[in-house]
């Protein structure tokens, strides 16, 4: 992989920005991942008391902290099926990631479609989610999908032309 040549320094710009999004794509892949496992293994109490020990300091800078109180309900509430349901999502998005960064940056030119139409199945799940619960937090991750997309299909067909010359 690599800028080539002959590329205009927007296109090296366009280059450098997308393999930040890989680094990004490939470390959140192993947040992902591990959380996944968490969720996974951890009793309903131990993630309830991780989250209270990680929000305490905001709790007593705001102890009516809207996303904390509402994080709070949520997990106080989190059935089983619903832990394992969030596991097993957070594991494949985390393992996607993981697996399509590596090859982005292996430069496998069937990983830029893949990837595409992996975060564009994605993204869909994320509106329809975005539609049922208003997530601020959800809204810039699809933003950063969205863009990401947008960069993938520009060096997918840059790359693409460079094979064929």
């Amino acid at each position: 992989m690599g800028t080539l040549k002959n590329d205009s320094k927007f296109e090296v710009v366009l280059y450098d920005i997308f393999e930040i999004g890989i680094v990004i794509k490939f470390f959140n892949g192993v947040w992902e991942v591990v959380s996944g496992f968490f969720i996974l293994f951890l009793s309903k109490e131990t993630i309830n008391k991780l989250f209270h020990l990680l929000a305490s300091k905001e709790l007593l800078e705001d102890p009516n902290d809207f996303f904390i109180g509402f994080s709070s309900r949520f997990l106080g509430n989190l059935s089983h099926d619903t832990q394992i349901f969030i596991a097993v999502y957070i594991l494949i998005h985390g393992f996607l990631n993981l697996f399509l960064a590596i090859q982005l940056y292996k430069d496998r030119i069937w990983a830029y479609f893949a990837t595409i139409t992996v975060m564009v199945i994605f993204i869909f799940y994320q509106v329809h989610r975005i539609i049922l619960h208003h997530s601020a937090v959800l809204i810039a991750i699809t933003i950063f999908d969205i863009l990401f997309i947008i960069l993938t299909w520009h060096e997918y067909n840059r790359r693409r032309l460079v094979k064929m010359v």
